[in-house]
């Protein structure tokens, strides 16, 4: 039997946490925090439709602003799900850009 997905923990055991679940059979993938992200190729991140982060520590979530970058005018949904106030966090760092461009990738 075929294994229907493939995990991959990004930065070994004492780096930043990432886990990228990739569906093999499917064009998506999961990730589990945003740790650095940098060893993930852009075609990978592209795959993503679901991020789940566990809390919103640094070095869980030091990464989102270029997963933003990289996926701006994506046609693409991209579901973002964490703990209570997570939204919070995310929302502020959002509003944290002047998006008088944002226009311009799309």
């Amino acid at each position: 039997m075929k294994p229907l997905f493939q995990t991959q923990l990004l930065n070994g055991a004492h780096g930043d946490p990432v886990v990228y679940v990739d569906f093999l059979f499917d064009r998506r993938a999961l990730l589990f925090d945003l740790g650095t992200l940098r060893s993930l190729p852009p075609r990978k991140i592209m795959r993503l439709t679901d991020i789940f982060v566990s809390h919103t520590h640094m070095d869980h979530f030091n990464d989102f602003d270029w997963l933003v970058r990289l996926c701006l005018g994506r046609p693409v949904s991209l579901r973002l799900y964490g703990p209570a106030g997570f939204i919070d966090r995310v929302e502020h760092r959002i509003r944290g850009y002047t998006w008088n461009l944002a226009a311009c990738r799309t």
